[in-house]
């Protein structure tokens, strides 16, 4: 089992740029089969949830061809089995958004019932729902679904909450749809606009696209297209915590600042002050000292919630709260959509931190006088590893992660990029 070494306190320095937004590759990728043309997506890592997605691909008689370490490209023109593979669905809960696309284009799709996610039940209610709405009928057989329609029709899809797979999947089927479809409470997410974007340069008609509210106009049909996936948002706001926790000096480049703004006043509400420049799309961290957790004009107890874009992002609050224990004063990290991301909390105890967890969903945290090296144990959820791998960077001396195989889902070259901002990581398989 892989494990890191890592010799903490060692300030990051120099420049860097995040890494592709994960969220949006995964959805971007059942995109292509949308058209019978080739799909060349750009600026996309090697990473285990994208060779499963590509595989699911070559399973429904599609093909892919690494153009290079970065770039592939998608033929789905052979596409013609409308069964995704059970095995792999059952290691890629992303897997369910092969439906739209299936849907759309041959009326029908056999879909084996997704994984169970480490995050939480996460429902597929929603995600059914806005199919039988777009004139889907679904049954239940086996551990699978089976969905089909004679006809994809307008509608008007009023979410109750605005789901992001269940946004993206009605997308994906509406713009191949009869007339024009209209989505309210529509998740907008940085990722659920790349897919948007990506759409319309394939000559799909999309308005709406940066809010809640999204007009699908109907087209006969989809071209290929060349798309480079934009920058990972979270990366960015991970970046800025490792450089605050070791004391370092970073510029972060191709940071798309515009999805940043809630993360930021999240941040300087923690006591972060950072050089932010909106026209070259960079940030500029350095090295601050007494950080110091603001209290509200009430001078109650600061609270930083998760809420659906463009308001804190839910996978974000694991590397907030250990960031929140970094600077003096408490604050209460609250994430009540998760029901176990904040378990990963008993493996820091370790390093003699201080907090109460007031229940499953919110956290109290408490300055600790210092991060104490320690051998802890990830879980499976990428934020919460990702959280205490901030926590060992910012600690003295040297920390053992084990279990880390969650990290490489996201982060094929993690090891090598903090290493190269100066950091001290050994890879042990």
């Amino acid at each position: 089992m892989s494990k890191l070494i890592i010799n903490g306190w060692k300030p990051l320095q120099w420049t860097t740029t995040p890494v592709p937004n994960k969220n949006s590759i995964i959805k971007l990728i059942p995109a292509a089969l949308l058209t019978d043309e080739p799909v060349t997506l750009r600026n996309v890592p090697q990473t285990s949830d994208v060779k499963y997605m590509l595989e699911i691909v070559e399973k429904l008689w599609g093909s892919y061809e690494w153009l290079d370490d970065a770039c592939v490209r998608i033929d789905a023109s052979g596409v013609s089995n409308t069964e995704i593979d059970t095995e792999l669905s059952i290691k890629m809960k992303a897997s369910v958004m092969f439906a739209g696309p299936l849907l759309a284009r041959y009326g029908k799709v056999t879909m084996p019932t997704p994984q169970w996610c480490k995050l939480g039940t996460r429902p597929l209610d929603a995600f059914i729902e806005n199919m039988e709405k777009m004139w889907c009928t679904y049954s239940y057989d086996a551990g699978a679904y089976t969905l089909s329609t004679i006809g994809l029709t307008w509608t008007t899809v009023r979410q109750r909450f605005p789901s992001v797979t269940a946004t993206e999947n009605v997308l994906l089927m509406a713009v191949l749809a009869a007339w024009t479809t209209v989505i309210y409470n529509a998740a907008c997410e940085p990722h659920t606009q790349d897919l948007c974007n990506m759409l319309v340069s394939m000559w799909a008609k999309i308005e709406g696209i940066w809010s809640n509210k999204l007009i699908i106009e109907w087209v006969s049909s989809l071209s290929g297209t060349s798309w480079t996936v934009v920058s990972d948002h979270l990366d960015v706001a991970w970046l800025i915590t490792a450089t605050v926790m070791t004391g370092g000096d970073v510029t972060i480049t191709n940071a798309v600042v515009e999805h940043m703004d809630m993360t930021i006043q999240a941040m300087k509400k923690l006591g972060i002050h950072l050089d932010v420049d909106e026209h070259n799309d960079t940030i500029h961290i350095w090295k601050q000292d007494d950080l110091q957790i603001k209290k509200t004009i009430k001078w109650d107890l600061l609270e930083l919630a998760a809420w659906p874009w463009p308001l804190l992002p839910m996978d974000l609050m694991p590397v907030l709260l250990v960031l929140a224990l970094h600077c003096e004063w408490s604050a209460m990290i609250s994430n009540s959509y998760y029901s176990s991301q904040f378990f990963f909390v008993q493996e820091l105890m370790k390093m003699k931190w201080r907090t109460v967890m007031a229940d499953p969903h919110r956290i109290i945290t408490f300055w600790p006088a210092q991060w104490q090296p320690a051998n802890m144990l990830c879980g499976d959820i990428i934020q919460s590893s990702y959280g205490m791998l901030m926590a060992c960077l910012a600690a003295k001396w040297t920390s053992t992660l084990n279990a880390i195989t969650p990290l490489f889902r996201r982060f094929p070259n993690f090891v090598d990029e903090f290493n190269a901002l100066w950091a001290d990581i050994t890879l042990l398989d």
